[in-house]
């Protein structure tokens, strides 16, 4: 494995632990390199929140959908630190939706010809995990690219 990267995956979830990936990606990225700042977005029908009504089975017009999208994309561009990012590096906001999150995740690796995926996770283990799956267990799992993990309690320490 070769460090620092030239193209990451940083997918998030919009959480505060899938955001702390965010701040580990820069600092592994080479000088000019990319960061490409993914969130999946599950279909509105399935009761996606990025919409104004979130509500089960409804369909987002077009146009609602889109300021979805837009709301999304500019909280990712206030991921990015005070100032800017260093060393040239280059960041990339992308919004998908998709109904299989890591199978999204995986393809715009390929997409994107990334060297390494860098993500959050909330850690669950047993039943929590069992329960609510894990899409860092999933990505894991599939993907031929190194995939570094940032846990939730990372930040705190621990």
């Amino acid at each position: 494995m070769q460090v620092p990267f030239r193209r990451i995956l940083c997918p998030t979830d919009l959480s505060e632990t899938g955001n702390r990936a965010v701040p580990l990606a820069i600092h592994l990225a080479a000088d000019d390199g990319e960061i490409h700042l993914l969130h999946v977005g599950e279909p509105a029908f399935l009761g996606n929140p990025l919409y104004n009504q979130f509500v089960v089975g409804y369909v987002p017009t077009p146009e609602e959908r889109s300021a979805g999208e837009a709301r999304v994309k500019e909280f990712l561009h206030g991921l990015e630190p005070d100032g800017g990012l260093p060393r040239g590096i280059t960041l990339h906001v992308h919004v998908v939706h998709a109904i299989s999150v890591s199978d999204a995740i995986e393809y715009e690796a390929q997409r994107h010809e990334v060297d390494v995926i860098v993500m959050g996770t909330h850690g669950r283990t047993g039943l929590g995990r069992l329960v609510m799956g894990s899409v860092a267990t999933e990505v894991v799992g599939k993907e031929r690219l190194p995939v570094i993990l940032v846990h939730e309690d990372a930040a705190d320490g621990s």
